[in-house]
């Protein structure tokens, strides 16, 4: 009796604990789901996938597996120089600025990718995140013809018309990631029918980019993903030079149709001359002049700690010390500057924006060497947030830093050896590939040699 009750309580213990590991696993799914909709519904999410992980079958292997991905170490390194950085901020104030999830974000590729270790479960992840903002598509364009109210604060903020969850540039960058998942999927597809159905998914969220949210973010965003996306379709029935010279002739005539198209030219062009001049010579805080000002008084930060910065979250009392004396100083509060590189610049110095910088690039370096339809989705997220991080504070946002440390930790392991150079008939070189690996130490004979012997 008492042998097989010993017996029994391993085997129960492996039952639940395999329980808690699906459970996380479908937590990671709800969390990148829950991103683009709901604050809190995201941090209770990732918060019971972190526990049920540990608590889940096989954890000790699930996280060291996790920790040798190169996304999971890069992400951990832009953790210890915000950490450094917090340890700076409390030398110079006696403040250590730890809270929040704009420091520790950085573990969530760790943490998801103990749960996400197979392709099937990433793309349960994505799809959750492609079905979140595709039910916030369908529903802003119900608000757009009056089939569903608009939200209350329309009243008061007209530009969060047709916003269904999130502010104007929050929904239209997640909308150009929505629309990028459904172009990378159609290319991939082998059924007709899904690919017509992908395509028209794509063409209706820009429509809604376009016609519906207005936001200059992601009009500005929307450009370079566009033109990934015509020298991506170009380059695969043609030549480098011949796609190159339709991606011009496609760039100029696409320049011409937003030009001649009075919301995007209004919206884009026009009204930020209008926006500088009035800020220029009345000082009217308008959105373009706000960030002007935002801009210049940040230049002083960068100049007088340049090397280390003033350490993490110092931006933003440092912005309001230099502005109490402004007349209408209330009307240019803000939390950051609206640009990335400056906030890194301002608090983290050169040198973080060095790292910063390294890790992107090693980032991209990465992505290029996934397969579709991972390397365009993931291509696009990293093409978004740079561009748009140009005009925003991403990083800063909880919605934005969500979506983008989320997807980032969907990117799947690189495979060893996957990518071998080929040879002309389309085989892997072998001879190639071995002197590299040995650096041309190591004799690799020539195909056919010893063969007379035999």
């Amino acid at each position: 009796m008492t042998t097989a009750s010993a017996t029994e309580s391993p085997a129960i213990e492996q039952g639940w604990r395999h329980r808690a590991l699906g459970a996380a696993r479908w937590f990671a799914v709800t969390s990148l789901f829950m991103a683009p909709v709901n604050k809190p519904g995201t941090n209770v999410a990732i918060g019971l996938c972190i526990l049920l992980s540990l608590l889940g079958a096989d954890a000790g292997r699930r996280w060291a597996a996790s920790w040798r991905h190169p996304v999971v170490r890069g992400a951990l390194v832009w953790w210890a120089v915000l950490f450094l950085s917090a340890l700076h901020a409390w030398y110079l104030t006696g403040r250590l600025p730890l809270g929040g999830s704009f420091i520790w974000a950085c573990w969530y590729p760790l943490a998801l990718g103990s749960v996400l270790d197979d392709d099937r479960w990433r793309t349960r992840a994505l799809i959750g995140f492609a079905a979140a903002m595709t039910l916030t598509l369908l529903l802003s364009f119900g608000m757009a013809v009056g089939w569903v109210p608009q939200r209350s604060l329309v009243h008061t903020q007209p530009f969060m018309r047709d916003t269904v969850f999130k502010e104007y540039t929050q929904q239209g960058l997640a909308t150009l990631i929505l629309a990028s998942m459904a172009l990378a999927g159609a290319v991939t597809s082998r059924s007709a029918r899904v690919r017509w159905g992908l395509a028209l998914l794509a063409v209706l969220a820009v429509a809604n980019v376009c016609l519906a949210l207005e936001s200059r973010t992601t009009y500005l965003t929307l450009l370079p993903v566009a033109g990934y996306w015509a020298w991506r379709l170009l380059m695969r029935r043609w030549s480098a030079l011949r796609a190159g010279a339709t991606l011009a002739a496609l760039a100029v005539i696409a320049a011409t149709a937003l030009w001649f198209t009075p919301l995007v030219r209004d919206r884009l062009i026009l009204s930020v001359d209008h926006e500088i001049v009035a800020y220029e010579q009345q000082h009217v805080p308008t959105s373009s002049g706000i960030r002007l000002e935002l801009w210049r008084r940040t230049l002083p930060m960068i100049a007088s700690a340049p090397l280390f910065g003033h350490g993490l979250h110092q931006w933003e009392p440092l912005y309001r010390q230099s502005i109490s004396e402004m007349p209408d100083r209330q009307a240019f509060m803000m939390g950051h500057p609206h640009q990335e590189m400056l906030l890194i610049l301002a608090e983290q110095g050169i040198a973080g924006l060095l790292v910063y910088l390294l890790l992107l690039a090693a980032l991209a370096r990465y992505v290029l060497r996934l397969e579709p339809p991972q390397r365009d989705i993931q291509a696009c997220v990293l093409v978004i947030y740079l561009v748009a991080g140009m005009a925003n504070c991403l990083w800063a946002d909880f919605t934005h830093r969500h979506v983008f440390i989320l997807l980032l930790s969907c990117i799947p392991l690189v495979k060893q050896g996957k990518f071998l150079s080929k040879a002309r008939d389309g085989s892997p070189d072998a001879r190639k590939n071995l002197r590299r690996r040995d650096r041309g130490v190591r004799h690799v004979p020539e195909p056919g040699a010893g063969r007379a012997a035999g």
